[in-house]
C-alpha cells in the first residue's frame, strides 16, 4: 500500500485531516464577496486548506486566483500576477482575453503576451509614461478584479487568496494597508482571503482598533487538529495495513510532535516505513518504543539542517534558545531564568523575537501567560540529543 502519511506538499481534499469548518468558511466568504484572515503557524496545513478550498470552488466554475506573497520579490510582480492570472482564469479566445484584460485593468495599462508553447500569459505594465508606485499598482489591481468581477454571471464568483500577505505589508510598510482597506471595503463581487504565519504580526493587523483592517472581515485562527480526529486518522492509516497499534503509541507520536500536523505526518510516515522494515503487515506493531526510535532516526538524518540552524543564532539567542527547552517555553523573564541566561529581560525579549523572525520559536498565549514553543518541534528534540 501507498504510504497514507504525506508531508512536505500540498495536501488535497482526501488528505486533510478535518479542517471543515475553515474550509467552509472561506468558501463561504468568496461566493458571498467577503473578507476572511487566516492565520496559523507554518506546519499546521494553512496551505492545503487554502488549496482544497480553492479546488472545490474552481470545481464549481469559481474564478480563483490563488497566490503566495512570498513568491514575489516586489509588489510589482504581484500585481503582474494578479494580472496574467486573471487571464488564465478567462474562458475565450487569446484576442477576447487580451481585450478584457485590457479593459478591467485599463488604469494598469497591462501588455500582454501569449504564450502558445506553455500557455502562459506575461504582463508589463506602461502607465502612460509615468511610472506610479508599488501600493498604487496593486490598489489599482484590486480595483481592476472588483471590475473583472462585477462582468461575471451571479454563479461564477471571483475570489482573491493571497498566502503569506504579512508579506506584502513587510515590503511595502504599513501605509499599504490602508491603501489596500480603502480600496477593498467599497468591493462587494471580489471574495478575499488573506492568510498568515507570522501569527503575532497578523494578530496585530486585525486586532489593534487603530490599524486599518480591524474589523474589516472574519478572523480564523488555526490551531491544532483536534485530538480526536487526528487520533482516528492515525488509527486507521496503520489498522488498513494490517498494523497493529498499541494503544499509547498513537498518543505518544501527537506527543513528541507537539501535535504539530506537518510534524505529526513526517513521524507517522516514519514510523510506516520501520513497520515494514519490522516485519511488515500481520507481524510488526507500532508502539511507542518505534515511535521513539523512528523519531531518533529522523532526527539524526536533519542533523546538518538543525545544526545549520544552530550555528546562524548568536550566543544571546542560543542560551535563550536553550532555556525555552529546559523551561519548557514558559516564565522565561523570571529572575532564575534571566541569571542562568546572563543577560537583561530586554536582551531576551530582543533574542525571542529575533528567533520568531527567523520562523525558529512562535508566540502562544494561554493561561493569561506567554509561552513561546518551537516551529519545528523535532528541532527542540535535535536540541536535546545534541547541545544538552
Amino acid at each position: 500500500m501507498k504510504n497514507p502519511f504525506q508531508f512536505g506538499r500540498e495536501l488535497g481534499l482526501g488528505s486533510l485531516v478535518d479542517r471543515q469548518k475553515e474550509l467552509a468558511a472561506i468558501e463561504q466568504s468568496i461566493r458571498d464577496g467577503n473578507k476572511l484572515f487566516l492565520i496559523g503557524p507554518r506546519r499546521f496545513g494553512k496551505t492545503s486548506i487554502l488549496k482544497t478550498a480553492a479546488d472545490r470552488l474552481s470545481a464549481k466554475s469559481a474564478i480563483i486566483l490563488r497566490l503566495d506573497a512570498e513568491s514575489y520579490p516586489t509588489i510589482d510582480m504581484l500585481v503582474a500576477a494578479i494580472v496574467s492570472e486573471s487571464a488564465k482564469a478567462l474562458k475565450g479566445g487569446v484576442k477576447r482575453v487580451g481585450e478584457q484584460i485590457q479593459n478591467v485593468f485599463s488604469i494598469l495599462r497591462p501588455e500582454l503576451d501569449y504564450s502558445v508553447q506553455n500557455g502562459e500569459w506575461s504582463v508589463k505594465f506602461g502607465v502612460g509614461g509615468a511610472r506610479l508606485a508599488s501600493p498604487v499598482l496593486l490598489v489599482d489591481a484590486l480595483n481592476g478584479l472588483e471590475k473583472l468581477a462585477n462582468a461575471q454571471p451571479e454563479n461564477r464568483p471571483v475570489g482573491l487568496i493571497i498566502d503569506e500577505f504579512q508579506r506584502i505589508i513587510e515590503i511595502g510598510g504599513r501605509a499599504v494597508e490602508g491603501q489596500i482597506r480603502s480600496a477593498i471595503q467599497r468591493h462587494s463581487h471580489v471574495g478575499y482571503v488573506f492568510a498568515g504565519s507570522k501569527t503575532r504580526m497578523l494578530r496585530d493587523m486585525v486586532m489593534d482598533g487603530s490599524r486599518p483592517f480591524y474589523r474589516l472581515g472574519t478572523n480564523i485562527f488555526l490551531g491544532p487538529i483536534p485530538r480526536e480526529d487526528f487520533s482516528k486518522f492515525l488509527q486507521d492509516g496503520f489498522a488498513s495495513a494490517g498494523f497493529s497499534v498499541e494503544a499509547d503509541a498513537i498518543n505518544h507520536i501527537l506527543d513528541v510532535s507537539d501535535d504539530v500536523p506537518y510534524n505529526v505526518q513526517w513521524l507517522a510516515n516514519h514510523c510506516w516505513t520501520a513497520l515494514h522494515e519490522n516485519g511488515g503487515p500481520g507481524v510488526a506493531s507500532i508502539t511507542t518504543s518505534l515511535v521513539d526510535e523512528s523519531l531518533s532516526v529522523l532526527v539524526r538524518q536533519q542533523d546538518p539542517f538543525y545544526a545549520g540552524m544552530w550555528s546562524k543564532l548568536t550566543a544571546i539567542q542560543q542560551r535563550t534558545l536553550i532555556a525555552v527547552v529546559t523551561e519548557s517555553g514558559a516564565n522565561l523573564l523570571s529572575l532564575r531564568v534571566l541569571n542562568n541566561v546572563g543577560k537583561g529581560a530586554g536582551s531576551v525579549r530582543k533574542a525571542l523575537t529575533g528567533m520568531m523572525d527567523m520562523t525558529i520559536l512562535r508566540e502562544e498565549r494561554a493561561e493569561r501567560r506567554t509561552v513561546y514553543r518551537f516551529e519545528d518541534p523535532f528541532f527542540d528534540r535535535w536540541m536535546k540529543m545534541a547541545i544538552l
